[in-house]
């Protein structure tokens, strides 16, 4: 009797430890296989960030230079792109009192979001700014930003006045010569071509044209307004550094920056 207990619980213990090593041996692959998939959700993620900036560069190459171009190569296969039109503008208002300018821009975003094991624990701006009004050079119209929000996020957008006082000019009137406020303002227009779909893709950069318009003869402390979708700033002309008491000429300058996307191979 003993030795049939004996015979069968053997193979029964033989068959519990394949069992369980089976079990080890799977959640173990499992453990590994989401080592990696995270690492490379982590090292795509970092990727996405480097073409947003690559993107920006390549903007600020073609800013001035009509007609110009330029192109990232990328891949998308463990994030997804989107390149959304928000419907919301950016308004542009020069407020001289009695008169008033006012330019709309639309808000167009390029936004890259992570994989599920991605997480972003506090907002952070890789380049520029949430700034709605730049008041000097150095500040960068392009605003590279990550963010939590149902997922990882890393985001490009243009939404963003810089208005700069360059200081007072000496100008002929039509009789003598006389001295003035000198503002230069500068606004992307960036809008999306075809966007075309893929792992391997071409990120196109054009600069389609310059608008430039110019406005002679403000007098008094003036004020520019900018309203963005969540919020609004301003500044006078004796804020920016300006002189009221001398008429001021404000030089616009609208740059109009298409993105499109083209299948690599």
């Amino acid at each position: 009797m003993k030795r049939e207990n004996l015979a069968i619980s053997t193979p029964l213990s033989t068959i519990i430890l394949a069992s369980v090593l089976l079990v080890i041996v799977g959640v173990a692959s499992f453990a590994a296989n989401n080592a990696i998939n995270a690492q490379l959700e982590e090292t795509q993620f970092e990727q996405a960030k480097n073409v947003l900036l690559a993107v920006d560069k390549i903007v600020k190459k073609v800013l001035f230079a009509r007609q110009s171009s330029g192109y990232v190569k990328s891949s998308f296969w463990k994030t997804t792109p989107q390149f959304t039109r928000t419907g919301g503008n950016l308004t542009l208002i020069i407020d001289a009192g009695s008169v008033n300018w006012t330019y709309q821009i639309p808000v167009n975003v390029i936004k890259v979001k992570g994989g599920s094991h991605v997480g972003v624990t506090t907002p952070q701006d890789i380049l520029g700014n949430g700034s709605l009004l730049l008041t000097d050079l150095s500040s960068s119209l392009g605003r590279v930003s990550v963010y939590q929000s149902d997922g990882a996020w890393v985001s490009l957008d243009y939404s963003r006045v810089r208005c700069v006082y360059t200081g007072i000019w000496e100008y002929f009137n039509g009789s003598d010569y006389e001295s003035f406020n000198v503002v230069e303002i500068t606004v992307v227009n960036f809008t999306f071509g075809t966007i075309e779909t893929g792992t391997q893709v071409f990120i196109i950069v054009q600069n389609l044209g310059i608008n430039s318009e110019s406005i002679l003869d403000i007098s008094g402390n003036f004020e520019i307004r900018v309203i963005g979708p969540d919020g609004e700033e301003k500044r006078s002309l004796e804020e920016l550094g300006g002189d009221p008491s001398k008429r001021t000429i404000i030089n616009l300058v609208f740059v109009n920056v298409e993105v499109s996307v083209a299948r690599s191979g």
